[in-house]
Protein backbone atom coordinates (compact mmCIF):
# COMPACT_ATOMS: atom_id res chain seq x y z
CA UNK A 1 0.00 0.00 0.00
CA UNK A 2 3.13 2.77 1.27
CA UNK A 3 4.71 1.47 -1.98
CA UNK A 4 1.65 2.11 -4.37
CA UNK A 5 0.89 5.98 -2.54
CA UNK A 6 4.67 6.33 -3.49
CA UNK A 7 4.55 5.68 -6.88
CA UNK A 8 1.21 7.75 -7.00
CA UNK A 9 2.72 10.65 -5.65
CA UNK A 10 5.95 10.59 -7.96
CA UNK A 11 3.66 10.58 -10.58
CA UNK A 12 1.65 13.46 -9.95
CA UNK A 13 4.99 15.37 -9.35
CA UNK A 14 6.11 14.28 -12.51
CA UNK A 15 3.54 15.46 -14.39
CA UNK A 16 3.41 18.88 -12.20
CA UNK A 17 7.17 19.68 -13.22
CA UNK A 18 6.59 18.83 -16.96
CA UNK A 19 3.55 21.11 -17.18
CA UNK A 20 5.55 23.95 -15.88
CA UNK A 21 8.44 23.10 -17.92
CA UNK A 22 5.82 23.11 -20.81
CA UNK A 23 4.43 26.68 -20.43
CA UNK A 24 7.99 27.95 -19.67
CA UNK A 25 8.98 26.71 -23.46
CA UNK A 26 5.70 28.28 -24.52
CA UNK A 27 6.29 31.69 -23.18
CA UNK A 28 10.18 31.81 -24.54
CA UNK A 29 8.71 30.76 -27.83
CA UNK A 30 6.23 33.33 -27.61
CA UNK A 31 8.41 36.34 -26.59
CA UNK A 32 10.62 35.59 -29.58
CA UNK A 33 8.20 35.25 -31.69
CA UNK A 34 5.90 38.86 -30.82
CA UNK A 35 6.52 41.54 -33.13
CA UNK A 36 9.18 44.04 -32.97
CA UNK A 37 7.74 47.30 -31.83
CA UNK A 38 5.50 45.76 -29.56
CA UNK A 39 6.83 46.69 -26.56
CA UNK A 40 5.43 48.80 -23.70
CA UNK A 41 4.68 52.08 -24.46
CA UNK A 42 3.66 55.15 -21.89
CA UNK A 43 0.46 56.90 -23.61
CA UNK A 44 0.84 60.77 -23.80
CA UNK A 45 -2.36 62.63 -23.85
CA UNK A 46 -2.32 65.05 -26.92
CA UNK A 47 -2.45 69.25 -25.98
CA UNK A 48 -5.58 71.29 -25.14
CA UNK A 49 -6.10 73.15 -28.59
CA UNK A 50 -6.09 76.70 -28.14
CA UNK A 51 -8.57 78.84 -27.51
CA UNK A 52 -10.14 80.14 -30.40
CA UNK A 53 -9.01 83.80 -31.18
CA UNK A 54 -11.16 86.64 -30.91
CA UNK A 55 -13.50 88.09 -33.64
CA UNK A 56 -11.93 90.91 -35.30
CA UNK A 57 -13.36 94.12 -33.52
CA UNK A 58 -15.08 97.14 -34.57
CA UNK A 59 -16.66 95.81 -37.78
CA UNK A 60 -19.28 97.73 -36.96
CA UNK A 61 -17.83 100.45 -34.87
CA UNK A 62 -19.46 98.50 -31.33
CA UNK A 63 -16.05 99.00 -29.61
CA UNK A 64 -16.19 102.58 -29.85
CA UNK A 65 -19.21 102.39 -27.79
CA UNK A 66 -16.91 102.18 -24.60
CA UNK A 67 -15.62 105.41 -25.75
CA UNK A 68 -19.13 107.79 -25.18
CA UNK A 69 -17.76 110.36 -27.83
CA UNK A 70 -19.30 113.68 -27.32
CA UNK A 71 -21.54 114.73 -29.79
CA UNK A 72 -19.08 117.09 -32.26
CA UNK A 73 -22.20 119.80 -32.54
CA UNK A 74 -22.77 122.16 -29.98
CA UNK A 75 -26.23 121.82 -29.11
CA UNK A 76 -27.09 118.98 -30.92
CA UNK A 77 -28.19 115.66 -29.64
CA UNK A 78 -28.20 111.98 -30.42
CA UNK A 79 -31.65 111.69 -31.30
CA UNK A 80 -31.28 114.79 -33.40
CA UNK A 81 -29.05 112.44 -35.83
CA UNK A 82 -29.86 111.17 -39.02
CA UNK A 83 -27.69 107.57 -40.29
CA UNK A 84 -26.26 108.62 -43.61
CA UNK A 85 -23.30 106.34 -43.71
CA UNK A 86 -24.30 104.42 -46.26
CA UNK A 87 -26.18 106.73 -48.68
CA UNK A 88 -24.91 107.17 -52.25
CA UNK A 89 -23.02 110.21 -53.46
CA UNK A 90 -21.84 110.88 -56.89
CA UNK A 91 -24.24 109.16 -58.89
CA UNK A 92 -23.90 106.03 -56.86
CA UNK A 93 -19.99 106.07 -57.76
CA UNK A 94 -19.40 105.72 -54.01
CA UNK A 95 -20.51 104.92 -50.41
CA UNK A 96 -20.91 108.26 -48.14
CA UNK A 97 -19.30 106.51 -45.52
CA UNK A 98 -20.00 109.74 -42.84
CA UNK A 99 -23.16 110.93 -41.21
CA UNK A 100 -23.82 114.93 -41.99
CA UNK A 101 -24.71 116.75 -39.12
CA UNK A 102 -26.83 119.98 -39.44
CA UNK A 103 -27.02 122.66 -37.53
CA UNK A 104 -26.77 126.83 -37.92
CA UNK A 105 -23.73 127.98 -39.76
CA UNK A 106 -21.18 128.93 -36.69
CA UNK A 107 -22.31 126.52 -34.51
CA UNK A 108 -19.00 125.36 -32.10
CA UNK A 109 -17.38 122.33 -33.50
CA UNK A 110 -16.04 120.19 -30.78
CA UNK A 111 -13.35 117.43 -30.09
CA UNK A 112 -15.44 113.70 -29.73
CA UNK A 113 -12.68 112.48 -27.32
CA UNK A 114 -8.68 113.39 -26.32
CA UNK A 115 -5.97 112.86 -28.50
CA UNK A 116 -4.04 115.00 -31.10
CA UNK A 117 -4.59 117.20 -34.41
CA UNK A 118 -2.96 115.11 -36.87
CA UNK A 119 -3.61 117.84 -40.27
CA UNK A 120 -5.22 120.96 -40.72
CA UNK A 121 -6.63 120.72 -44.42
CA UNK A 122 -8.36 122.46 -47.15
CA UNK A 123 -10.00 120.15 -49.91
CA UNK A 124 -11.74 120.77 -53.24
CA UNK A 125 -14.59 118.19 -51.91
CA UNK A 126 -14.32 118.52 -48.05
CA UNK A 127 -13.31 122.53 -47.97
CA UNK A 128 -11.99 123.62 -44.45
CA UNK A 129 -10.83 119.89 -42.63
CA UNK A 130 -9.67 118.55 -39.47
CA UNK A 131 -7.74 115.27 -39.45
CA UNK A 132 -7.75 114.43 -34.96
CA UNK A 133 -6.42 110.68 -33.82
CA UNK A 134 -7.49 109.39 -30.61
CA UNK A 135 -4.91 108.60 -28.30
CA UNK A 136 -3.99 105.19 -29.45
CA UNK A 137 -3.53 106.46 -33.02
CA UNK A 138 -5.75 104.17 -34.21
CA UNK A 139 -8.80 105.51 -34.77
CA UNK A 140 -9.06 109.22 -36.77
CA UNK A 141 -11.89 111.26 -36.80
CA UNK A 142 -12.75 113.61 -40.05
CA UNK A 143 -14.70 116.97 -39.28
CA UNK A 144 -15.62 118.61 -42.53
CA UNK A 145 -17.22 122.01 -44.04
CA UNK A 146 -16.34 123.85 -41.61
CA UNK A 147 -16.57 127.42 -41.59
CA UNK A 148 -13.40 127.98 -39.31
CA UNK A 149 -10.87 126.88 -37.52
CA UNK A 150 -10.52 127.62 -33.41
CA UNK A 151 -8.49 130.39 -33.27
CA UNK A 152 -4.94 128.88 -32.53
CA UNK A 153 -5.76 125.32 -33.54
CA UNK A 154 -2.50 123.50 -34.69
CA UNK A 155 -1.33 120.34 -36.07
CA UNK A 156 0.10 118.12 -33.69
CA UNK A 157 -1.80 119.80 -31.01
CA UNK A 158 -2.93 117.98 -27.88
CA UNK A 159 -6.75 118.65 -27.62
CA UNK A 160 -8.97 116.78 -24.95
CA UNK A 161 -12.67 116.11 -24.97
CA UNK A 162 -15.36 119.20 -25.98
CA UNK A 163 -12.25 121.30 -26.63
CA UNK A 164 -13.64 124.04 -29.97
CA UNK A 165 -12.19 122.84 -32.84
CA UNK A 166 -13.84 125.14 -35.29
CA UNK A 167 -17.59 125.59 -36.48
CA UNK A 168 -19.96 124.42 -38.57
CA UNK A 169 -20.25 125.87 -42.15
CA UNK A 170 -20.75 125.19 -46.08
CA UNK A 171 -16.95 125.27 -47.40
CA UNK A 172 -15.96 122.54 -49.84
CA UNK A 173 -18.83 120.71 -52.06
CA UNK A 174 -21.55 121.09 -49.33
CA UNK A 175 -24.61 122.57 -50.48
CA UNK A 176 -24.53 126.50 -48.87
CA UNK A 177 -28.09 126.46 -48.04
CA UNK A 178 -27.52 123.65 -45.74
CA UNK A 179 -24.35 123.82 -43.43
CA UNK A 180 -23.31 121.00 -41.97
CA UNK A 181 -20.45 118.90 -40.13
CA UNK A 182 -19.31 115.96 -42.28
CA UNK A 183 -18.02 113.29 -39.47
CA UNK A 184 -15.90 110.58 -39.95
CA UNK A 185 -14.93 107.60 -38.09
CA UNK A 186 -11.64 105.68 -39.61
CA UNK A 187 -9.64 103.05 -38.54
CA UNK A 188 -6.09 102.95 -39.59
CA UNK A 189 -3.92 99.84 -39.57
CA UNK A 190 -0.15 100.42 -39.19
CA UNK A 191 1.81 102.35 -42.08
CA UNK A 192 -1.39 103.80 -43.20
CA UNK A 193 -1.78 107.44 -43.58
CA UNK A 194 -3.80 110.20 -41.87
CA UNK A 195 -5.92 109.96 -45.07
CA UNK A 196 -6.34 106.36 -45.45
CA UNK A 197 -8.23 103.71 -42.93
CA UNK A 198 -11.14 101.67 -42.92
CA UNK A 199 -14.53 104.22 -42.84
CA UNK A 200 -17.05 103.27 -39.82
CA UNK A 201 -19.99 104.38 -39.59
CA UNK A 202 -20.03 107.14 -36.40
CA UNK A 203 -24.16 106.86 -35.95
CA UNK A 204 -23.85 104.26 -33.39
CA UNK A 205 -20.66 105.46 -31.63
CA UNK A 206 -22.56 108.96 -31.61
CA UNK A 207 -25.10 107.41 -29.57
CA UNK A 208 -27.82 107.75 -32.52
CA UNK A 209 -30.64 105.43 -32.79
CA UNK A 210 -32.97 104.48 -35.94
CA UNK A 211 -35.36 106.35 -36.99
CA UNK A 212 -38.18 105.78 -39.72
CA UNK A 213 -38.50 109.76 -40.71
CA UNK A 214 -35.51 110.26 -43.19
CA UNK A 215 -35.26 114.28 -43.48
CA UNK A 216 -32.64 116.34 -45.79
CA UNK A 217 -29.28 114.35 -46.56
CA UNK A 218 -26.43 117.06 -47.56
CA UNK A 219 -23.49 116.00 -48.88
Amino acid sequence: MAGRLGRGLLVLATAVITAAATSAVWLVIFNLREPAGTEERTIVAPPPAPAPAPPPADESGDDLASKRLTLPVQGIGAADLVDTFAQARDGGARLHDAIDILAPRGTPVVAVEDGRILKLFESQAGGTTIYQADPTGRLHYYYAHLDAYAPGLAEGQAVRRGDLLGTVGSSGNADPAAPHLHFAIFRVEPGQKWYEGRAINPFGPLGGRARPDAARRPR
